[in-house]
């Protein structure tokens, strides 16, 4: 579903001066991270503690690894970290970038369109109508994995059931729109310099899908991502020994916060990498593909 922004803003609604950042604090209890990791957090906390408890009442050792050991990882998996929160930020800013693009492209061609078809031409105008924001409402659930039918519009009889036998609907409905532009050029609706610039829309819209499917079908690697993992967990299983000693069985505490911290943010990287989900920070592409289909309608058909 489309995403209200007001949301993201650290302000209330309709530009209130009320901060809500301590707010949102003291409800990160309810974020879907820390439910994803709640039981791994819980985990590294029960090990924090049996660490504590062995070597202090059982074992009664004096184990403390030197503190370079930790400075060294430390940095490794920061680096690491970096680089894979930034691959999926820049994933997910791309797959913006393109909706951005997809979106003022639709207007565009609708402008364009309102000023050279006539009024009257009803016929022409609903088919170009319905068959942009058609191809927004395609790309979207191609990207999720098939498209929903029911979310296209009918121009004529049958036209969608033959949509469902296209192995790729968004490239068949740009086809189709050629198809259009090019019976309109030939019917003299439309002049070679008119036609060449209508064309011109196709192939960005076309280019946008290519695009956006480049980003869905080329994850980061998942060789990357499991040494990521591996790194965090060995991390992990020598870091209560640097705190037992110090702080006793608060510890237990400052550990779960440090897990939760290093595998929230790769547990975010995971989630935005692919942006056009429907996951909580994925992008908000329904109510992209809803303002185009309402900006093109408003333009091109009758009032």
């Amino acid at each position: 579903m489309a995403k209200d922004d007001s949301q993201y803003s650290l302000y209330g609604k309709e530009n209130s001066k009320t901060p809500i950042w301590f707010a949102v604090i003291f409800d990160f209890w309810k974020t879907r991270t820390l439910k994803r990791l709640s039981m791994s957090v819980i985990f590294v906390g029960i090990y924090t503690f049996l660490c504590d408890y062995a070597e202090n009442e059982i074992f009664h050792i004096d184990f403390k690894p030197p503190p370079t050991i930790y400075s060294l990882l430390g940095i490794v998996l920061g680096l690491l970290l970096v680089f894979r929160t930034n691959t999926a930020y820049d994933r997910w800013w791309s797959g913006r970038i393109l909706l951005s693009t997809l979106s003022n492209n639709g207007r565009n061609f609708a402008i364009k369109l309102h000023s050279i078809l006539p009024i009257d031409d009803i016929l022409n105008r609903t088919f170009f109508a319905k068959m942009i924001s058609n191809h927004a409402f395609a790309m979207k659930e191609n990207l999720r994995g098939g498209v929903k039918i029911e979310e296209l519009q009918s121009v004529e009889e049958g036209d969608l059931d033959k949509l469902k036998r296209v192995y790729h609907i968004p490239n068949e409905i740009t086809s189709l729109l050629c198809k259009r532009l090019n019976k309109l050029y030939k019917e003299g609706v439309i002049t070679d310099v008119q036609a060449l610039d209508m064309f011109k829309y196709i192939d960005i819209a076309t280019e946008v899908v290519g695009s956006c499917e480049r980003i869905r079908t080329s994850p980061v690697p998942f060789s990357y991502s499991i040494h990521l993992k591996k790194f965090i967990f060995f991390f992990t299983l020598i870091l209560p020994f640097g705190f037992i000693h110090d702080l006793g069985y608060w510890s237990v505490i400052v550990i779960m916060l440090i897990f939760y911290a290093l595998v929230g943010l790769e547990a975010i990287g995971e989630e935005i990498e692919d942006p056009f989900g429907q996951d909580e920070n994925d992008l908000p592409i329904d109510g992209v593909c809803k303002s185009i289909r309402n900006s093109v309608n408003a333009l091109l058909l009758p009032k």
